[in-house]
């Protein structure tokens, strides 16, 4: 069905903005942790936070109206809203977000049409309307300053008495906001008369990305100093800052407002009439809306009003609301009289008949069922919404073509058909008559992909550039379509036909609104959405594999959810000259769960992960087993073959990169340090002086041949860009440095000089950035194999791959794998132990992954029984590389009688005979009551984590050991015990003494 609300406000291009494809910031955005509530507490009341994190204090259903647009398009996944009141606050939380980089979306009224105020994904979603005040208002001048949280009809109804209107009107006038109205430069339904918000603006309070508040609310109508900043902010739909405030002029009410409802025959009449009504009307007329009638019964159909008789409505091709408003009732209804004889007079009459309000209810009639169209149309079904405008003379022809200005079509679903026959037809048919692809609602997450139909090359890049100086680190209203390439063009798509309509329906709808385009026919670059095994996906790939074509990619059609959840078009990095490159996922990474979502990793990024170890180009395996070091040496020297960590994978897919580790053995026995086969080179020289100049800038700070620097250096080598790191040991690139010192110090003051760095916290090997953390110590566990370590576990698969909602089987080796994102295919097998619910981490959507057939691999044996009594509680060895490899952690030195860090009491403590460690735990079980732990082989009980962590909390806020013991069992969350007793404590204290 095709209907249309086509208007005649046709007055050229308005400046729109340009939506998250400016390239601000390289580095990506992080999501919101519980640290970041926990400082959001400090500025806002805890009835201005919503959050699901811990400590929750709302559900899921309760930010699904943050997360969602009107029209049930555009879903986010955003986990906290925070509700300021003041300019003041939001500056403070801009701050923190800006140092963090957290991507925030300003949010009005939410009520726009292209899902430019919800999140793409889960950025914090700052909602303005608890700031609902109006500053101030002149009656004489008309200037207003309210708070951008003011709803239209309550400014509206502010002014009223004081005989001055809005210069906007709109149907959504009872939610919207009139911060939201300039961010988007809404025209609404005044706009002939007063014409856009660009002219009736007076000035803004603009709380910019880094929290630096620009106060330009003037209520001058006249100010010709410098640049009229003002501008920037009106129609830039938050990406440059959030508008706080506004002052905007309001006009005097008019004395009289009528209006009338026209059936015209034919829609040819459209343009003559509109050119009739200027000139009988002039400065009166105030709105000209062109409703076609098949939006017009729609409208009836769902109670939107009803304008015209049954007998009215014979012959009527379309319809045009017409709006006056003037100074004098008499003089307006002549004038409109006039106008009515002089259509219907006509050698040919342009207007059936016409009917004129008489009354203020019948005006509201009228105006409702205008403005309740778009409402019909979403109640009718899926509807695809294209706001657009032309310069009136190309009115007639364009709409002969689409029939439209506001085009709606509605369907029963999203379907790539009806996309792909209605794009880019429209854009580039607006194009063509150079007209704005979007004339009202901006551009939001539907069409930035296709701003460049309205503007040029050199428009977008201004735009760019105006972004990266006021958003360096591309932060506001992130959430670029991420299915755009470099010039801002739709990647294409093509589904596998066979897939299930729900599927596709559900594909389709997710690539539109990252930007995407889903096209009926294979393209000849972008993506081929298919279910691997299947005998379609099989044919696919035989009859459109070509060597010429090698941007025409295969993927499982889970790639698509899994670029949303990772933020990015995930790059096609595991191909060797067009063709997926094999992979063997090697049985000691014995996570069933971790070896699917390895699996579909890799196949999102290009990759095979069915081969056999024989026919592999890459082997993943657990690094800390022994097989993993079988491996390397059985495969040292063979060509086009690399062993790699299962953590390789993720990071080649972070870095969108393919850097295979170098297999070196390291310093093989018998020999001194420096003195390995490898030997150094000159890049190998200045690869080390580059880390030297970033970890030690200056030498007076601190020495350059501390073992530590270079355990650190080495801790980097599963890293890609680090893989050069592999080539010597750790003790070999001391002693490079320690024996060449003096001229690889020349080389390291040259790269300072360049780069000059700053100075940071004082540490052990100079100035570092980060405050010392205590290191973490890997451990080992040996398998029914003999192996030690056990792979990834369940926790791992956040690091993995994130879960793929409404994903497909995988068909490997002819085992069907379930995509983790789904239920498990079979319960837990006998074995595998649950944690005690002290310490049990919740999985990540709330269930239990299931038992999936692994890939590449033979059979595996669950672990056995643990000892009676006794829970198994271990982290797995993704969590304890990760500690290991934390390259931030920094040492830092006694300085004078200050006593030892942490790392020299841990080395001190080691080298004490049995009798001081005795000695200490008597001194601390008399300090402290014995609690429950594990009993030494002497009978002295070892204080677990918890039950140390409830002490230091029972003793800081001075409670009973036995009452913070009995809050933490029924809640199991200690940051949550901790604040409950800090708050009672606050609560205490603040109590006055009761007088005698």
């Amino acid at each position: 069905m095709l209907t249309s609300r086509s208007l005649t406000r046709l007055t050229g291009l308005s400046a729109r903005r340009w939506q998250h494809t400016a390239g601000s910031s390289k580095h990506p955005l992080n999501s919101v942790t519980p640290d970041d509530i926990a400082h959001f507490a400090k500025i806002l009341p805890p009835n201005a936070i919503l959050t699901t994190l811990p400590p929750p204090s709302a559900s899921a259903s309760e930010l699904e109206p943050f997360n969602n647009d009107w029209m049930g398009k555009y879903h986010g996944r955003a986990t906290t809203v925070l509700r300021p009141q003041t300019t003041k606050q939001v500056s403070d939380i801009m701050k923190w977000c800006y140092d963090r980089r957290i991507g925030v979306v300003p949010q009005g009224g939410n009520t726009g049409l292209v899902g430019g105020s919800v999140p793409i994904r889960d950025e914090l979603v700052i909602s303005l309307g608890n700031m609902s005040k109006v500053r101030s208002f002149d009656p004489v001048s008309g200037a207003l300053v309210a708070d951008a949280g003011c709803i239209l009809e309550s400014l509206s109804e502010y002014i009223a008495p004081h005989n001055h209107i809005m210069p906007l009107d709109l149907g959504a006038k009872g939610s919207c906001q009139i911060g939201g109205n300039v961010a988007t430069n809404a025209g609404g339904l005044r706009l002939l008369r007063y014409g856009t918000l660009h002219g009736s603006v007076l000035g803004l309070e603009v709380v910019l990305p880094d929290g630096t508040i620009l106060n330009n609310l003037t209520t001058l109508r006249k100010d010709n100093t410098g640049y009229d900043l003002k501008q920037l902010f009106i129609g830039a739909e938050g990406t440059l800052g959030i508008i706080t405030a506004v002052s905007i002029a309001t006009p005097p009410a008019p004395q009289a407002i009528n209006n009338v409802i026209l059936a015209l025959p034919s829609f040819e009449n459209v343009l003559p009439v509109f050119k009739l009504a200027k000139q009988h009307l002039s400065e009166i007329l105030s709105a000209f809306e062109y409703i076609d009638r098949e939006a017009y019964d729609l409208a009836v159909k769902h109670g939107q009003g009803k304008g015209l008789a049954e007998d009215e409505l014979e012959g009527a091709e379309c319809f045009v609301l017409l709006e006056t408003s003037g100074g004098k009732k008499e003089h307006d209804e002549e004038k409109l009289n006039s106008l009515l004889e002089a259509l219907l007079e006509a050698d040919t009459p342009l207007i059936n008949t016409g009917v004129l309000s008489q009354s203020p209810a019948q005006f509201a009639a009228l105006w409702k069922l205008r403005e309740g169209v778009t409402e019909a149309v979403s109640k009718e079904g899926k509807a695809y919404k294209y706001d657009i405008s032309v310069p009136q003379a190309s009115f007639k022809e364009v709409v002969d073509i689409t029939r439209n200005l506001h085009l709606n079509v509605v369907a029963a679903a999203y379907s790539s058909e009806i996309e792909a026959a209605l794009e880019p037809f429209v854009y580039e048919l607006v194009a063509s008559y150079n007209g704005s692809i979007s004339a009202e609602h901006g551009l939001g997450a539907m069409k930035a992909h296709a701003i460049h139909y309205s503007k040029s090359g050199v428009a977008v890049d201004l735009m760019k550039r105006i972004k990266e100086v006021l958003d360096p680190r591309g932060i506001m209203n992130p959430g670029k379509p991420i299915f755009q390439d470099s010039n801002g063009m739709a990647v294409k798509f093509f589904i596998q036909k066979d897939l299930s309509t729900e599927v596709q329906a559900e594909l389709c709808e997710t690539i539109t609104s990252l930007g995407g385009r889903v096209e009926s026919k294979v393209p000849r670059q972008g993506f081929i959405l298919i279910q691997p095994g299947s005998p379609e996906a099989e044919r696919l790939r035989l009859c459109w594999t070509s060597g010429d074509r090698p941007d025409r990619h295969f993927v499982p059609y889970s790639y698509v959810e899994a670029c949303k959840i990772a933020g990015m078009l995930l790059k096609q990095i595991f191909l060797d000259r067009g063709e997926p490159i094999k992979f063997h996922i090697d049985s000691s990474i014995a996570n069933i769960n971790a070896r699917a979502a390895l699996s579909a990793r890799i196949m999102h990024s290009g990759g095979d992960p069915t081969a056999s170890p024989q026919s592999a180009k890459v082997i993943l395996a657990d690094p800390n087993t022994d097989i993993f070091q079988h491996l390397v040496k059985n495969y040292q020297g063979v060509p086009d073959k690399y062993v790699e960590s299962y953590l390789w994978v993720k990071k080649c897919v972070e870095k969108g990169a393919l850097v295979f580790t170098p297999l070196v053995y390291k310093n093989p026995g018998g020999r001194r340090a420096g003195e390995e086969r490898t030997q150094f080179t000159e890049d190998d020289e200045e690869r080390l002086c580059n880390w030297i100049a970033a970890k030690i800038p200056y030498k007076e700070t601190g020495g350059r041949t501390g073992n530590r620097l270079y355990q650190q250096l080495i801790e980097m080598q599963n890293d890609p860009e680090y893989a050069w790191v592999r080539r010597h040991t750790w003790q070999s690139w001391r002693e490079r440095y320690k024996k060449n010192s003096t001229r690889l110090d020349i080389m390291i003051n040259a790269i300072v000089e360049q780069k000059k760095p700053s100075l940071g916290e004082k540490g052990q090997y100079g100035y570092v950035r980060k405050p010392e953390e205590k290191p973490k110590r890997s451990r080992k566990r040996k398998t029914n194999d003999g192996n030690s370590g056990a792979g990834p576990s369940d926790e791992d698969l956040a690091h993995l791959a994130p879960p793929v909602h409404g994903a497909m089987p995988v068909h490997m080796n002819g085992h069907e794998l379930q995509h983790p994102g789904l239920p498990p295919l079979a319960p837990i097998p006998a074995g595998m132990y649950a944690p005690s619910p002290h310490h049990m981490h919740p999985h990540p959507h709330g269930m239990p992954m299931g038992h999936i057939p692994a890939p590449g691999g033979g059979p595996l044996d669950g672990p056995g029984p643990p000892p009676s009594g006794m829970m198994l509680l271990r982290k797995s060895p993704v969590e304890e590389e990760l500690e290991l490899e934390d390259d931030e952690i920094d040492w830092e030195v006694r300085v004078g009688d200050d006593p030892p860090p942490v790392w020299g009491k841990r080395k001190v403590c080691e080298e004490h005979s049995s009798n001081d460690a005795n000695k200490r735990a008597r001194t601390t079980e008399a300090q402290f009551p014995p609690m429950s732990g594990v009993p030494r082989p002497n009978g002295t009980p070892t204080l677990h984590v918890v039950d140390q962590a409830i002490q230091d909390i029972a003793r800081e806020f001075r409670f009973t050991i036995a009452e913070v013991q009995e809050y933490y069992d029924q809640c199991g969350a200690m940051d949550r015990t901790r604040a409950r007793f800090k708050k009672m404590r606050d609560a205490l204290s603040a109590f006055e003494e009761d007088e005698e």
